[in-house]
């Protein structure tokens, strides 16, 4: 991507007032842009090339049935057999624009949805957005569905936009000489005398019914919106269902689950009744204005038939003129449905993009805590203070030093904020105030309570947070021996669900073989033994002390055992707020 592109795209993306043009625009900006041009413009020669071929056809009526009329069978088997080769020809652009459109749309595509993807990763915002953020369903589905939708949209109501104007244009000058002139008396007023008339009802009966569609059809847009907000819902509560189906089994909760499922269906039934509804007045509008353009241009024409101004070839070259006019004028009628379909995707889009946006200026703005490096291998936390989302007092002047190689552990009763201060020294919480001094040249690790087990192979696993480590690969099978895995070995690589098929304690100690592949200078680890034995949480801790004795320990958790495997120990009780008020 050029510099010029980038600098669009990224501001683009990070403001918080992103708009559906901005959408659409981006690809055309970025560094596809020269094949985005390429394959829109072969798209659109071969979709005029098609009304070109509708011109052709639109002559090749009015000399066939010129022919019968004047029985004259020899030219009626030419005519014949230029049909079929004009249709030959038709069938084949026909297919290849197909083709085109969609491998252009794969393109398109594939370039919107990494962007996506990557604005989601960036600056964190899926976790500010799942945790801080209650405006924002489904992000996943917004990229892994939404995406899809706004392209195909796009350039189906393309290629329909560039066919409609071409058909106007095309047509219009065949109707207009093939209408005549068509005279209305006034009596003692005089005659008026209308050229082209034929050209002016279709585009009259058109202005009128795409004025009668915007008003039937608008209501579509914001109901589209929360149809796709509803099923995203849903599918997420199936989702949820299946994610925790042991809990709810060992609960008995199916009752409950069904309770829940039924609740959300109704809602999306709801919903898509009022779309049924919206759409049946529309339809009755669009079915009966399709209906009478159909009769419209027999009964303006046919006096110029009677009157011998045509034979029944110009008759019915007229007809055929005339609908295609009033098809090319009538393009927001037939296409209302899916435009409206189109608005209501790039709203959810752009909201999406919109609120990731707000997520962050939100966070930079409740964040002041200031982070520093230093070259001593210590961490300081200096008069640091923590709040809830809600901006109540969770821990105040925390005042700490972690001082490399001790083992520090850090408690506290439920719920009085021991996670969170990780989370903060982490820089993932973003309610907080103070200062904190971090050595400058040494790694961190966290490991969380619940390790996450990302789709693939368990070397993957393993690997995570890097994807792939030359190095560390052939140290895989010693690790998972010292971490007592040797069972898991045949299966390295293996692809599983393995949040499913390894046990909590499993996970666990796969969180720990990922501390001895990558060594870091400092571990911190939220209840990340909570899930195996006392046994086991002896022996992992021995082994890490073993394995990188320059490695610092912080630990925060409720055994008492775990006092046997710290040098300090941080009571949170002295920093808690509630404490302090008496609670």
């Amino acid at each position: 991507m050029g510099p010029d592109t980038e600098r669009y795209v990224g501001t683009a993306m990070y403001s918080s007032h992103y708009t559906g043009w901005q959408l659409i625009k981006s690809y055309w900006q970025s560094d596809q842009r020269a094949l985005a041009y390429l394959f829109f413009s072969i798209v659109m020669v071969m979709t005029v090339s098609l009304v070109g071929l509708d011109v052709v056809f639109n002559y090749w009526y009015n000399y066939f049935y010129d022919a019968l009329q004047a029985y004259d069978q020899h030219g009626a088997i030419r005519l014949l057999i230029v049909f079929f080769v004009i249709a030959a020809f038709y069938i084949v652009l026909a297919v290849y624009r197909y083709y085109v459109s969609q491998i252009f749309g794969l393109r398109w595509r594939r370039w919107l949805t990494e962007k996506f993807v990557d604005r989601w990763l960036q600056r964190r915002s899926y976790y500010l957005l799942e945790n801080f953020d209650e405006k924002t369903d489904n992000p996943d589905q917004r990229i892994q569905e939404d995406v899809g939708s706004l392209i195909n949209f796009s350039i189906d109501l393309s290629m329909g936009l560039i066919g409609a104007i071409t058909t106007f244009l095309a047509f219009i000058y065949i109707l207009w000489s093939l209408s005549g002139e068509l005279s209305i008396p006034f009596g003692r007023f005089g005659t008026l005398h209308i050229p082209g008339y034929l050209v002016w009802v279709g585009v009259i009966y058109a202005f009128i019914g795409t004025l009668l569609t915007i008003k039937i059809g608008r209501p579509l847009v914001a109901l589209n919106f929360e149809q796709q907000r509803r099923e995203a819902t849903f599918r997420f509560s199936a989702v949820e269902l299946r994610t925790h189906a042991e809990h709810v089994a060992l609960y008995r909760g199916e009752e409950h689950q069904k309770s829940i499922l039924n609740r959300l269906f109704g809602r999306v039934l709801d919903n898509w009744f009022m779309i049924i509804v919206r759409q049946k007045t529309l339809l009755w509008f669009t079915a009966g204005y399709n209906q009478a353009s159909v009769l419209l241009p027999l009964l303006v024409a046919l006096p110029n038939y009677f009157d011998k101004v045509f034979l029944l070839g110009g008759l019915i070259q007229s007809l055929q003129a005339f609908g295609r006019v009033q098809d090319s004028l009538s393009f927001l009628v037939n296409s209302y449905p899916r435009i409206a379909e189109w608005q209501a995707v790039a709203q959810r889009l752009t909201t999406f993009v919109n609120h990731m946006s707000e997520a962050e200026e939100k966070a930079v703005g409740e964040n002041h805590l200031k982070v520093k490096k230093q070259v001593e291998d210590s961490i300081i936390v200096k008069d640091v203070s923590i709040r809830t989302p809600r901006k109540e007092p969770l821990l105040q002047g925390i005042n700490a030093s972690f001082v490399h190689g001790n083992h520090y552990l850090i408690q506290g009763r439920s719920g009085i904020g021991k996670s969170t201060f990780v989370r903060t020294i982490a820089g993932i919480w973003p309610y907080a105030a103070g200062e904190m001094i971090f050595p400058e040249k040494q790694q961190v690790m966290f490991l969380p309570q619940r390790p996450y087990m990302p789709i693939g192979t368990l070397a993957e696993a393993m690997l995570f947070p890097d994807h792939v480590q030359p190095e560390h690969k052939e140290q895989l099978e010693q690790v998972l021996k010292d971490c007592r895995l040797e069972g898991l070995i045949p299966r390295l690589y293996e692809v599983a669900p393995w949040a499913e098929q390894l046990s909590p304690g499993e996970q666990q100690r796969i969180a720990f073989a990922r501390v001895f592949l990558h060594k870091p200078d400092w571990v911190f680890m939220d209840e990340s033994t909570s899930m195996v034995d006392l046994g086991t949480e002896a022996f992992l801790y021995q082994q890490m002390k073993t394995l990188l004795p320059n490695c610092s320990i912080v630990s925060v958790g409720h055994r008492s055992s775990l006092n046997d495997h710290h040098t300090h120990i941080i009571d949170m009780e002295k920093f808690s707020t509630q404490r302090s008020l008496g609670m």
